[in-house]
């Protein structure tokens, strides 16, 4: 969304915050280029000498009583999208990322990424945060008829601007609002159809258990612990939410009649995002714990039998997933493991210089060797 602060992505000039929704661009100018932007999420996996700022949502009493979950199905399809743009999505989502290039319609998709840029701007026109639990994106197309023309023109101008006015399709967009209204709710269907609906029902019973673990959180030690507990990269500290790396200015304090409202969500990780503009309520979108789950195990197809006997099942899992590199908690939370058998089977991966540990600033991140890389994946070697 027009701003969820995301990791690479430059901090916009809003109304309300510098930082834009879930992708950042200023009013002013198209989003920085991978290679202008600077850190701008809460992914703990950054060096430390990027996170240079926190965004801090400033929450008092009456405030944190009003904090919520929710589900938002929109926003999902969004941040799908940024998992389609990256070059190599890894291991925890190359299994549904090949799936869905090959389940939705080539022109869909091309459609689809043309309505985000770079690697984390994500415009307004998923920022619909439901009021419960949604089975389904059955409202995006009254959603999209309720969108004003202003918060329209805006949108599809940064997207033309950040493709540099080379997409063909937004540029007609531009021209006709009623067009576009019908042709982007296409989009999103089709794409919502292939790609998200087959691991919706599953996402949703995940989704229930992580909110209800956090309840439990919530219920043994305040809400403070519950948010505490949300995310490496966030941390409650009595007055507000300060989530590592994300955009340089605290915006709030969040209405007290709104609260914030935190989405887990299957595509988030390992990033924090952070909706933030005017007028929409602040939310929080987060990795609900269990995601690579949803679509089967992330090492099936992707190691050789011999591999996945000599390392085991579950540490196979382990040492594919920090392909990405990950911190002990993000891959427990990742692959809905305990922390203690996560760790034990880092330390296995580390004494058999398959992986290594680097401490970035109180976190410490596993990845694979070269030689882990050439063990797991000759191929690509």
């Amino acid at each position: 969304m027009s701003g969820a602060c995301s990791r690479s992505s430059p901090c916009a000039t809003a109304s309300r915050s510098p930082c834009g929704r879930t992708a950042t661009a200023s009013h002013d100018r198209p989003p920085r280029t991978d290679d202008e932007a600077r850190p701008c999420s809460a992914s703990p996996v950054l060096p430390t000498s990027t996170i240079n700022a926190v965004v801090m949502i400033e929450l008092d009493a009456a405030q944190v009583s009003r904090v919520r979950f929710a589900v938002a199905p929109l926003w999902e399809v969004g941040l799908a999208a940024l998992v389609l743009r990256r070059s190599d999505p890894g291991a925890l989502f190359r299994r549904w990322a090949e799936r869905s290039r090959r389940q939705v319609d080539a022109a869909t998709l091309s459609r689809l990424l043309s309505l985000t840029a770079g690697r984390d701007f994500v415009p307004d026109i998923f920022s619909v945060l439901p009021g419960g639990d949604q089975p389904g994106i059955a409202d995006a197309r009254a959603h999209l008829q309720g969108l004003s023309d202003e918060l329209l023109a805006r949108d599809l101008l940064r997207l033309d601007r950040a493709h540099h006015g080379t997409d063909d399709w937004i540029r007609a967009l531009r021209d006709d609002h009623d067009r576009a209204r019908e042709e982007i709710a296409d989009v999103i269907t089709d794409f919502w159809s292939g790609a998200i609906a087959p691991h919706w029902s599953a996402f949703r019973r995940l989704a229930r258990t992580d909110v209800a673990r956090h309840a439990i959180a919530a219920a043994e030690g305040g809400q403070g612990a519950m948010l505490d507990d949300l995310h490496p990269g966030v941390t409650w500290t009595g007055a507000s939410l300060d989530i590592a790396g994300a955009c340089d200015t605290s915006f709030g304090p969040t209405p007290a009649e709104d609260g914030v409202v935190l989405t887990p969500s299957a595509f988030a990780w390992p990033h924090v995002h952070v909706m933030s503009n005017a007028p929409f309520q602040p939310a929080i979108a987060y990795g609900v714990r269990g995601f690579a789950t949803l679509w089967g195990d992330p090492t099936e197809g992707a190691l050789s039998p011999a591999v996945e006997r000599l390392l085991g099942a579950g540490r196979a899992r382990v040492a594919a997933a920090i392909s990405t590199p990950a911190t002990t908690t993000e891959l427990a939370h990742a692959l809905g493991v305990a922390p203690a058998t996560v760790s034990e089977h880092l330390s296995t991966l580390t004494d058999a210089r398959l992986g290594v540990a680097q401490r970035e600033g109180r976190s410490v991140v596993y990845s694979l060797t070269d030689l882990g890389r050439e063990v797991l994946f000759p191929e690509a070697s």
